[in-house]
């Protein structure tokens, strides 16, 4: 599933998602996806702030640092 169709899914109140351009994506409401990576490079990271939220390209799952570990929500 290509990355464009998991944040169709995540609009609030009724917002769509932006194109991947590059940039974060964006959607109404104010949520935002601030690294895009694999899952092995997301969970080595360690100096991320607290709240970074992460898509794996190969899991296709969601990532948020709590400021020790990254807690991991499953795309399923």
């Amino acid at each position: 599933m290509p990355i464009a169709g998991i944040s169709q899914g995540l609009g609030i109140a009724g917002g769509t998602a932006a194109t991947i351009s590059g940039a974060p994506i964006v959607v109404l409401g104010g949520f935002n996806i601030d690294l895009r990576d694999t899952h092995a490079n997301i969970v080595v990271r360690t100096s991320d702030a607290t709240g970074v939220i992460a898509f794996g390209t190969d899991t296709y799952d969601l990532y948020v640092f709590n400021g020790f570990n990254w807690q991991i929500y499953n795309n399923t």
